[in-house]
């Protein structure tokens, strides 16, 4: 990505953040609804200093972790599966059309009666609502691998593990990732949700506290942070695609 691309992905948002400070300043906000930015960072400061953050921060990430971890294993394997065995997509398919339009927390009851209140709930939900881009992406990239290839890896006695590692593989990578990058936004999305329903701990729970004693720049503090850890690791992994990926650079977004 070109330096000016890079200022201008950096430019817009502290435009956008200091034309709300000013429209706050000027009294044009409603202070109790949307309190000046200002606020929000220094009652994030105030979050950092008394640990409060880090402390919900590591919660709300393990859980995510994990159920990313279990989304993106699973969803790789059974996708790039369902993709090479026809028997198993025309069974595997309409189980994953029937779960991915159902909303993660109309599942969330049933989590925590299978799984208890604590983390365990929270990542089945995170890796269940996940995998679904990720098999969908995934079956996507091996679909669109040139069916010479597997020819040749047969004449040449190739396993299927082999024809795996070799073809399948590099061949569906740039579809993988993009399945990657929806499925942590997806997780973000859930873990927040998920902890405002079920949690003592975490960035979910915070903000629906704040919420709840009307303490509305920590609610946007929240927001910021959860905002900010979605761009920060967005990059990261194009980034890690230009790494793993050298010929895909040239038709990066």
């Amino acid at each position: 990505m070109s330096s000016r691309r890079w200022l201008y992905r950096l430019l817009s948002p502290l435009a956008a953040v200091l034309a709300w400070e000013a429209a706050a300043r000027l009294g044009w906000l409603t202070p109790l609804l949307f309190p000046a930015p200002s606020r929000a960072f220094a009652d994030l400061s105030v979050l950092i200093a008394s640990g409060y953050l880090w402390k919900a921060l590591s919660a709300s990430l393990y859980r995510v972790f994990c159920g990313f971890a279990i989304a993106t294993g699973v969803g790789v394997l059974l996708g790039a599966a369902m993709a090479r065995i026809q028997l198993l997509d025309e069974i595997i398919d309409p189980i994953v059309e029937i779960l991915r339009p159902i909303s993660p927390l109309a599942l969330f009851p049933l989590a925590i009666l299978w799984f208890g209140i604590g983390d365990g709930s929270k990542i089945f939900i995170i890796a269940l609502a996940a995998s679904f881009p990720v098999i969908l992406n995934t079956y996507a990239g091996v679909r669109d691998i040139d069916a010479n290839l597997f020819r040749a890896s047969r004449s040449l006695g190739a396993s299927e593990f082999e024809t795996f590692r070799g073809i399948v593989l590099p061949g569906c990578l740039p579809h993988v990732f993009t399945g990657i990058r929806l499925a942590w936004g997806i997780s973000l999305i859930v873990i927040i949700a998920a902890e405002m329903v079920g949690a003592t701990v975490g960035i979910g729970y915070m903000v629906l506290e704040a919420q709840q004693t009307f303490r509305t720049e920590r609610l946007f503090a929240g927001i910021f942070v959860i905002g900010l850890i979605g761009f920060a690791t967005d990059i990261g992994f194009r980034r890690l695609r230009r790494f793993l990926l050298p010929w895909y650079r040239e038709t990066e977004r």
